[in-house]
């Protein structure tokens, strides 16, 4: 069976959290220079000091450091036409880590948010969206095919309601928001214990998967009695087999007692590798920014699963019996884990 993995991409973000240092959920920055706030400029001489930009509103300016004395707000979010990075879809300034002040979230930082940027984490001059349905084609699993809206999570706040951790899989508490030293914002798994599972699942099933993260393996765990490997990724695929839970995952392994490193597509029934396809990587994983793309596509009663990682040859792929139908996540096996963002597009059958 023919499996193609596409490089991914994102949309629509999670609720909004309380200020920074007000939720056990959030670690406190590793940088304090790793702000998304630029300083206002002085006040001008003689002039209102509320008036920083100059354009004649004080208190209240919806631009306070860009001069708009019209302030125009098409989409009234609160922040004028002038600053606003999604100027006809309402996106008003939220509360962030590292940040002093409510911002306007703009997850891969290319001057368009999060809510009208077509690929919210893929950095572009403009967006170019062949199909029509809402998805960037630097982002889209299908171009030419019209998917249903996809589903991307910056990791902004720490895990909602939404989220759920299974049985034996750890507790939802064990994923908190962390700024790295780069400054970029995601969600780390800290709890770092040998050979257990750490899985946290969005509600909701779906058909066909197509997902996409980014990983950074902070630490990991010594082989031990129960096992030699550990791994990190997504879960592109979750269901009940009778008293089991079984999981497609893709994302990066460690063979602590061979001292390698692979790109991992994986099928897990709880603790136990069903069906485990590598290839290995030239790249150390501790502290390593590896951008993980798995799809799980059904054709019949086969499923065909694919994962990519890093370099778009380092590929692995899989074909089994049964179906990807079930929850998206993600997912960490003794290992300590940082994960940039969630892409999901729910991927239309060929």
């Amino acid at each position: 069976m023919l499996c193609v993995v596409l490089v991914g991409c994102g949309f629509t973000a999670t609720a909004i959290g309380p200020a920074p240092g007000q939720d056990a959920g959030i670690v406190p920055a590793v940088d304090a220079s790793a702000t998304t706030d630029t300083p206002p400029p002085p006040p001008p001489p003689g002039g209102d000091p509320n008036d920083l930009d100059g354009d004649g509103v004080g208190s209240g300016d919806n631009c306070p450091t860009v001069a708009n004395p019209d302030q125009r707000d098409t989409d009234r979010d609160g922040v004028g036409d002038a600053c606003d990075n999604c100027p006809t879809i309402a996106n008003p300034a939220r509360q962030t880590l590292g940040s002093l002040n409510p911002i306007q979230r703009d997850h891969d930082r290319d001057g368009r948010g999060d809510e009208c940027d077509l690929c919210p984490h893929i950095a572009s001059a403009t967006d170019v969206d062949t199909d029509g349905d809402g998805i960037g084609d630097a982002c889209d699993p299908q171009p030419t095919v019209r998917n249903p809206p996809a589903f991307f999570n910056g990791f902004y706040d720490p895990p909602d309601g939404t989220w759920s951790s299974p049985a034996s899989g750890g507790s939802v508490s064990d994923w908190v928001v962390e700024r790295r030293a780069d400054g970029t914002l995601g969600w780390k798994q800290r709890v770092l214990d040998g050979s257990k599972r750490h899985q946290i699942l969005l509600a909701g099933d779906h058909k066909e998967h197509f997902i996409d993260t980014v990983i950074v393996v902070e630490a990991i765990s010594p082989a031990d009695a129960t096992s030699g490997l550990r791994n990190a990724g997504a879960t592109y695929g979750f269901l009940r087999s009778g008293t089991s839970n079984i999981y497609f995952d893709c994302g990066v392994q460690r063979d602590e007692v061979n001292a390698k490193n692979f790109i991992e597509g994986a099928v897990i029934e709880e603790d136990t590798l069903n069906v485990d396809k590598t290839v290995e990587s030239p790249v150390a994983l501790l502290n390593t920014r590896i951008h993980a793309v798995g799809t799980a596509t059904k054709t019949g009663g086969n499923t065909a699963l694919a994962c990519a990682g890093g370099d778009p040859a380092l590929r692995v792929a899989a074909t089994l019996t049964g179906s990807p139908d079930g929850a998206i996540g993600l997912r960490t096996f003794g290992m300590s884990a940082w994960f940039d963002y969630l892409f999901y597009v729910e991927t239309v059958p060929q």
